[in-house]
């Protein structure tokens, strides 16, 4: 699905009313205001690619604004990905602020209330289903409002291949093209955030470091039936014990976390078409019950797994 929309055959006087009513409607329920309200030329267009939905967008300054109102009646859990390729912004949230140039890529999350001030004269925004980011970064809540990559090469390359999504019509014409290429964006960002944050690397305490190496192998083994609490002890020279009380600090157990990650990584291979059925979305992830799996699943999700399929 493709749409565009300009403000360029709207009254004058009608303009930024009519902005704020597209914009509404195809990203997150907000407030807005410009300086530019007289004279207000703007332009978005979007396509549907896979899980993901990317829009490109022009216009004069403008500030959104999303608080605990928009919250509580515009509920929107999805993580957003703004590319500038040309323009600046500036995005603060979660105590955070942070100034986006040309070139620069910021996330933010419209569970959380944010500003985000805007003079476009391109930038490409992204919107990213939660539990795909969260499957891939799951620390993504602690870097909106960050330049993603800032400094690093990688970041070039990210950029580009948002933008070049938004303009292939092939991509929506070609399912399977799309899914793959969904993918690789949200590959390339973990990597990049990786690299950002040396996620997986040995610092600060030695609990969260053993934390940190638990769950990354715990990431690596999710397609091992096997895999439980006295194998990730093991594989960290730990007892189980002492694996339990590290997991407990961050509000969760070793198999509250394993059933967490498969979930949304079964959630995750449903959602972009990388699996042919239900059966094979759970047996991957190691779910060895499938009708356990259907019922964990739609109570997690509010959704059977066996209504993703039919949808596609």
């Amino acid at each position: 699905m493709s749409y565009e929309f300009s403000t360029k055959d709207v009254e004058a006087g009608q303009r930024f009313a009519y902005w704020k009513d597209v914009v509404c409607s195809h990203c997150i329920p907000a407030a807005s205001d410009s300086s530019h309200r007289e004279d207000f030329d703007a332009r978005i267009s979007g396509r549907s690619i896979g899980a993901l939905s990317i829009s490109e967008m022009n216009a004069p300054e403008h500030t959104w604004e999303r608080d605990a109102y928009h919250l509580r009646t515009g509920p929107d859990d999805d993580f957003w990905l703004a590319y500038m390729d040309a323009g600046f912004g500036h995005l603060t949230q979660s105590g955070r602020s942070v100034v986006q140039r040309t070139g620069d890529i910021v996330l933010y999350d419209a569970a959380r209330p944010f500003s985000f001030t805007l003079t476009p004269a391109s930038v490409f925004i992204t919107r990213i289903p939660r539990a795909l980011l969260l499957h891939r970064v799951p620390y993504a809540e602690q870097v909106t409002a960050t330049r993603v990559g800032d400094g690093l090469g990688i970041t070039r390359v990210l950029g580009q291949m948002v933008k070049e999504a938004a303009r292939s019509d092939t991509l929506s014409d070609i399912p399977i093209a799309g899914t793959r290429v969904v993918s690789s964006i949200l590959d390339l960002m973990a990597a990049t955030l990786d690299m950002q944050t040396g996620f997986g690397a040995d610092r600060g305490s030695s609990q969260e470091s053993l934390y940190r190496r638990a769950t990354a192998f715990i990431e690596e083994h999710l397609e091992d039936a096997a895999l439980d609490i006295d194998m990730v002890a093991r594989e960290q020279h730990v007892s189980p014990r002492t694996l339990t009380r590290v997991f407990a600090s961050h509000g969760t157990t070793p198999m509250r976390w394993i059933l967490h990650r498969r979930l949304e990584a079964s959630h995750c291979a449903l959602v972009e078409g990388t699996v042919r059925n239900v059966t094979e979305a759970a047996l991957t992830y190691g779910f060895c019950d499938l009708s356990h799996f259907s019922r964990t699943y739609k109570r997690t999700y509010g959704v059977s797994p066996q209504s993703l399929i039919r949808k596609r």
